[in-house]
C-alpha cells in the first residue's frame, strides 16, 4: 500500500459550544485535556447535535490520503462497543483497510469530545480508553514491509506497551523499502519525550512531519536541518506546518521550500487541519511529485477541511484538489 498509519484509534464527537460552556468544565480553550470515562461521559450526555466520525490524528491524515486516491491502512485499537463499531464502520467508508481486532470489554472506545466555538477554535477532551491496549501483535510486519511510508503517531510514544509496538514497525521497515514516517502529535507530547523522539530522528525516521510549535520542543535551540540525513539525523524530508501562514519543506542537500497556505472559503472548525495537510502531502510525495506541488495538495486539501465541521474528507475532495493542482 502507498501509506499504513499506526495510532490511537479515537471517535471524535463534535459538537458547538461557547466560551462560558468552556470556563464552566474548567478547559482551557484551543487545548486537550486527557480525561477520565466518567467524565467522558458526563461531557456527552450533556452535548447536543453531536457529530461522530473516526478520529485520531493519524486516523484523519490516513483517511484523507485515501479519499485523494492514496492505498491505505490503519492500524489502532477500539473495544467492541458502539463507538468501537461507528470507528470502524467511518474508516472503512474512505476506502481504508482497517482490521484490527477490537478489544473485548473494558475499557471502552477512546473518544475525543471536541467542543466547537462560534470562532472556529475547537477545545478537546479525550478518554484514551482502549486505544492504549494498541500492541507489538496487532502489528503485522508484511503490511508494514509492504508499505511506501509506514507512518507513526507521536502519541504512541506515551506508554511503553505502545513504544514497543513503534520498535517492531520500525525493525520491519528496516529489514523493507518502507520508509518510516513520524508526527509529533503536540508540542507537550514532544516535551514529555524529546530524547526518544530526537533517536527515532536519528536513527529510523525518513519523513517527519510537525508544526512549528512542535519541532521547536524537539529541536530547542539547533537548528530543523540538523534532523535531515546529510547533517547528523537520519530523515530525508522534514516538513514544518505554519497555519495560516503555510508550511517549509526541508530536504537533503540543503533544498528549503515556502508553500503559501490556502485560505479557507469559509472558516468553520479548525480540526484537523494538519492532518489533512499531512495526508495530502503523503499522498502527492507517494506518487512521486516534487516535494512543493504535495506541499500544496496538502494546504488545499486542509483549506477544505476547515470548512466544515470534523476532520473527515469532504465530499468530492479529490475533484476540489485536482481543480486547483495540475496533474494531480
Amino acid at each position: 500500500m502507498d501509506v499504513l498509519g499506526i495510532g490511537n484509534a479515537i471517535v471524535d464527537v463534535l459538537f458547538r459550544s461557547d466560551d462560558d460552556t468552556i470556563r464552566g468544565h474548567d478547559l482551557p480553550k484551543g487545548g486537550m485535556t486527557l480525561i477520565d470515562e466518567a467524565q467522558a461521559e458526563k461531557l456527552y450526555a450533556e452535548a447536543s447535535d453531536t457529530t461522530e466520525r473516526s478520529g485520531g490524528s493519524v486516523a484523519n491524515t490516513i483517511a484523507i490520503a485515501a479519499a485523494l486516491g492514496a492505498d491505505t491502512g490503519y492500524v489502532g485499537k477500539v473495544s467492541d462497543d458502539r463507538l468501537g463499531g461507528s470507528f470502524t464502520d467511518s474508516i472503512r467508508s474512505h476506502g481504508v483497510a482497517f482490521t484490527t481486532p477490537a478489544l473485548s470489554g473494558s475499557p471502552a472506545t477512546a473518544r475525543c469530545l471536541i467542543m466547537v466555538t462560534p470562532d472556529g477554535e475547537r477545545t478537546m477532551s479525550t478518554f484514551l480508553g482502549a486505544c492504549t491496549a494498541l500492541g507489538p501483535d496487532d502489528i503485522e510486519q508484511d503490511d508494514v514491509a509492504g508499505s511506501t511510508v509506514s507512518l507513526i503517531e507521536g502519541y504512541l510514544a506515551d506508554t511503553e506497551h505502545a513504544r514497543r509496538t513503534i520498535g517492531k514497525i520500525v525493525d520491519a521497515a528496516a529489514k523493507s523499502d518502507a520508509k518510516v514516517g513520524l508526527t509529533l502529535s503536540d508540542a507537550g507530547c514532544v516535551d514529555r519525550h524529546r530524547e526518544y523522539f530526537r533517536e527515532l530522528c536519528r536513527e529510523n525516521v525518513e519523513i517527519l512531519i510537525a508544526d512549528e510549535d512542535e519541532v521547536a520542543a524537539l529541536v530547542g535551540d539547533d537548528p530543523i536541518e540538523g534532523l535531515l540525513r546529510d547533517k547528523g539525523g537520519n530523515c530525508e524530508v522534514v516538513v514544518v506546518t505554519h497555519g495560516p501562514k503555510g508550511s517549509t519543506i526541508y530536504g537533503v542537500g540543503g533544498s528549503r521550500q515556502e508553500v503559501e497556505a490556502r485560505p479557507a472559503d469559509e472558516l468553520v472548525d479548525t480540526t484537523g487541519a494538519g492532518d489533512a495537510y499531512a495526508g495530502g502531502f503523503l499522498y502527492g510525495w507517494t506518487r512521486g511529485l516534487d516535494v512543493g506541488t504535495a506541499g500544496r495538495i496538502g494546504s488545499v486539501a486542509a483549506s477544505h477541511v476547515v470548512a466544515q465541521m470534523g476532520a473527515q474528507p469532504p465530499e468530492d475532495l479529490r475533484q476540489k484538489v485536482a481543480a486547483e493542482v495540475p496533474g494531480l
